[in-house]
Protein backbone atom coordinates (compact mmCIF):
# COMPACT_ATOMS: atom_id res chain seq x y z
CA UNK A 1 0.00 0.00 0.00
CA UNK A 2 1.60 3.22 -1.12
CA UNK A 3 -0.16 6.47 -0.32
CA UNK A 4 2.23 8.22 -2.71
CA UNK A 5 1.14 5.96 -5.58
CA UNK A 6 -2.58 5.17 -5.20
CA UNK A 7 -2.93 3.93 -8.80
CA UNK A 8 -0.16 1.36 -8.28
CA UNK A 9 -1.47 -0.53 -5.26
CA UNK A 10 -2.67 -3.79 -6.79
CA UNK A 11 -3.63 -5.07 -10.22
CA UNK A 12 -7.37 -4.36 -10.73
CA UNK A 13 -8.09 -8.00 -11.66
CA UNK A 14 -6.13 -9.38 -8.71
CA UNK A 15 -7.94 -6.95 -6.42
CA UNK A 16 -11.23 -8.75 -7.16
CA UNK A 17 -9.94 -12.11 -5.90
CA UNK A 18 -9.63 -13.60 -2.43
CA UNK A 19 -5.89 -13.90 -3.12
CA UNK A 20 -5.66 -10.14 -3.74
CA UNK A 21 -7.63 -9.43 -0.59
CA UNK A 22 -5.23 -11.58 1.45
CA UNK A 23 -2.21 -9.77 0.00
CA UNK A 24 -3.68 -6.36 0.80
CA UNK A 25 -4.65 -7.43 4.33
CA UNK A 26 -1.14 -8.77 4.96
CA UNK A 27 0.44 -5.57 3.67
CA UNK A 28 -1.78 -3.47 5.93
CA UNK A 29 -1.01 -5.73 8.90
CA UNK A 30 2.73 -5.40 8.19
CA UNK A 31 2.41 -1.62 8.34
CA UNK A 32 0.46 -1.85 11.61
CA UNK A 33 3.08 -4.19 13.09
CA UNK A 34 5.88 -1.87 11.95
CA UNK A 35 4.13 1.06 13.62
CA UNK A 36 3.68 -1.01 16.77
CA UNK A 37 7.32 -2.09 16.93
CA UNK A 38 8.53 1.49 16.38
CA UNK A 39 6.06 3.02 18.84
CA UNK A 40 7.80 4.73 21.77
CA UNK A 41 5.33 2.88 24.05
CA UNK A 42 7.05 -0.45 23.29
CA UNK A 43 10.54 -1.41 24.53
CA UNK A 44 11.94 -1.84 21.01
CA UNK A 45 10.28 1.36 19.83
CA UNK A 46 11.64 3.33 22.76
CA UNK A 47 15.15 1.99 22.10
CA UNK A 48 14.80 2.86 18.41
CA UNK A 49 13.71 6.46 19.06
CA UNK A 50 16.27 6.97 21.85
CA UNK A 51 19.09 5.96 19.49
CA UNK A 52 17.66 8.03 16.65
CA UNK A 53 17.30 11.17 18.77
CA UNK A 54 20.81 10.66 20.14
CA UNK A 55 22.19 10.47 16.59
CA UNK A 56 20.13 13.54 15.59
CA UNK A 57 21.64 15.40 18.54
CA UNK A 58 25.15 14.43 17.42
CA UNK A 59 24.47 15.63 13.87
CA UNK A 60 22.35 18.73 14.50
CA UNK A 61 23.04 19.81 18.05
CA UNK A 62 20.10 21.84 19.32
CA UNK A 63 18.67 22.66 15.87
CA UNK A 64 14.97 21.94 15.53
CA UNK A 65 14.59 19.29 12.80
CA UNK A 66 12.08 16.77 11.54
CA UNK A 67 13.61 13.32 11.65
CA UNK A 68 13.30 11.54 8.29
CA UNK A 69 12.30 7.90 8.49
CA UNK A 70 11.80 6.83 4.90
CA UNK A 71 11.38 3.09 5.33
CA UNK A 72 8.87 0.75 3.74
CA UNK A 73 8.84 -2.92 4.68
CA UNK A 74 8.01 -5.55 2.07
CA UNK A 75 7.20 -9.22 2.47
CA UNK A 76 9.16 -11.26 -0.07
CA UNK A 77 9.81 -14.98 -0.68
CA UNK A 78 12.49 -16.54 1.47
CA UNK A 79 14.16 -19.93 1.32
CA UNK A 80 12.10 -22.67 -0.31
CA UNK A 81 12.79 -26.40 -0.07
CA UNK A 82 10.35 -28.86 -1.66
CA UNK A 83 10.92 -32.57 -1.13
CA UNK A 84 9.40 -34.86 -3.71
CA UNK A 85 8.83 -38.52 -4.25
CA UNK A 86 7.40 -40.47 -7.17
CA UNK A 87 3.84 -39.50 -6.34
CA UNK A 88 3.95 -36.48 -4.05
CA UNK A 89 5.59 -33.26 -3.03
CA UNK A 90 6.08 -31.86 0.44
CA UNK A 91 7.00 -28.31 1.38
CA UNK A 92 9.88 -28.86 3.74
CA UNK A 93 10.59 -25.17 4.10
CA UNK A 94 9.00 -22.03 2.66
CA UNK A 95 9.86 -18.95 4.66
CA UNK A 96 8.87 -15.40 3.98
CA UNK A 97 11.29 -12.54 4.53
CA UNK A 98 10.62 -8.96 5.46
CA UNK A 99 12.91 -6.46 3.81
CA UNK A 100 13.00 -2.74 3.44
CA UNK A 101 11.86 -1.60 0.02
CA UNK A 102 15.19 0.05 -0.72
CA UNK A 103 17.09 -3.13 0.20
CA UNK A 104 14.86 -5.31 -1.94
CA UNK A 105 15.12 -3.02 -4.96
CA UNK A 106 18.90 -2.88 -4.64
CA UNK A 107 19.38 -6.60 -3.97
CA UNK A 108 20.54 -6.31 -0.35
CA UNK A 109 22.51 -9.22 1.03
CA UNK A 110 23.37 -9.04 4.76
CA UNK A 111 26.84 -10.49 4.10
CA UNK A 112 27.76 -7.88 1.44
CA UNK A 113 30.34 -5.46 2.94
CA UNK A 114 30.03 -3.13 -0.08
CA UNK A 115 26.27 -2.57 0.29
CA UNK A 116 25.17 1.06 0.02
CA UNK A 117 21.57 1.96 0.93
CA UNK A 118 19.36 3.10 -1.92
CA UNK A 119 18.65 6.73 -1.06
CA UNK A 120 18.78 8.20 -4.54
CA UNK A 121 14.96 8.25 -4.69
CA UNK A 122 14.92 10.70 -1.81
CA UNK A 123 16.28 14.20 -2.09
CA UNK A 124 17.90 15.48 1.07
CA UNK A 125 18.84 19.14 1.04
CA UNK A 126 21.16 18.55 3.97
CA UNK A 127 23.67 15.65 3.95
CA UNK A 128 23.09 15.27 7.69
CA UNK A 129 19.47 14.36 6.99
CA UNK A 130 20.64 11.71 4.53
CA UNK A 131 23.02 10.32 7.16
CA UNK A 132 20.25 10.33 9.78
CA UNK A 133 17.88 8.51 7.41
CA UNK A 134 20.54 5.90 6.65
CA UNK A 135 21.08 5.45 10.40
CA UNK A 136 17.32 5.07 10.93
CA UNK A 137 17.19 2.49 8.13
CA UNK A 138 20.07 0.56 9.71
CA UNK A 139 18.32 0.55 13.10
CA UNK A 140 15.10 -0.71 11.49
CA UNK A 141 17.06 -3.37 9.59
CA UNK A 142 18.84 -4.62 12.72
CA UNK A 143 16.11 -4.37 15.36
CA UNK A 144 12.65 -4.25 13.79
CA UNK A 145 12.94 -6.35 10.60
CA UNK A 146 13.86 -9.56 12.50
CA UNK A 147 10.77 -9.15 14.70
CA UNK A 148 8.56 -8.50 11.67
CA UNK A 149 10.02 -11.55 9.90
CA UNK A 150 9.24 -13.71 12.93
CA UNK A 151 5.66 -12.37 13.04
CA UNK A 152 5.08 -13.00 9.33
CA UNK A 153 6.34 -16.58 9.63
CA UNK A 154 4.60 -17.54 12.87
CA UNK A 155 1.76 -15.21 13.85
CA UNK A 156 -1.86 -16.19 13.32
CA UNK A 157 -2.39 -12.74 11.76
CA UNK A 158 -0.37 -13.87 8.73
CA UNK A 159 -1.69 -17.45 8.49
CA UNK A 160 -3.73 -16.78 5.34
CA UNK A 161 -0.73 -15.19 3.66
CA UNK A 162 1.42 -18.23 4.45
CA UNK A 163 -1.30 -20.54 3.15
CA UNK A 164 -1.46 -18.63 -0.14
CA UNK A 165 2.34 -18.63 -0.33
CA UNK A 166 2.52 -22.41 0.15
CA UNK A 167 -0.09 -22.80 -2.59
CA UNK A 168 2.05 -20.69 -4.94
CA UNK A 169 5.14 -22.71 -4.05
CA UNK A 170 3.37 -25.97 -4.89
CA UNK A 171 1.88 -24.49 -8.07
CA UNK A 172 5.35 -23.45 -9.23
CA UNK A 173 6.73 -26.89 -8.35
CA UNK A 174 3.90 -28.56 -10.26
CA UNK A 175 4.42 -26.32 -13.28
CA UNK A 176 8.17 -26.90 -13.34
CA UNK A 177 7.84 -30.65 -12.77
CA UNK A 178 5.18 -31.36 -15.37
CA UNK A 179 6.12 -28.86 -18.05
CA UNK A 180 9.32 -30.80 -18.72
CA UNK A 181 7.58 -34.15 -19.21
Amino acid sequence: LRPDSPDNIIDPELEKTEFGKILLEADLQLKKDTASFTSPQTPEGKAYWDKLYKKAGELFGSENITIPTLTRPWIVPGEIIVRESQSSAYIYKANLKVMLEADYLKGYQPSDPNYQPLTSNYNFSDPRLKELNEYSTQLIRETIIPKLTQEVNSSQRYAKLRQVYYSLVLAQWFKARFSRE
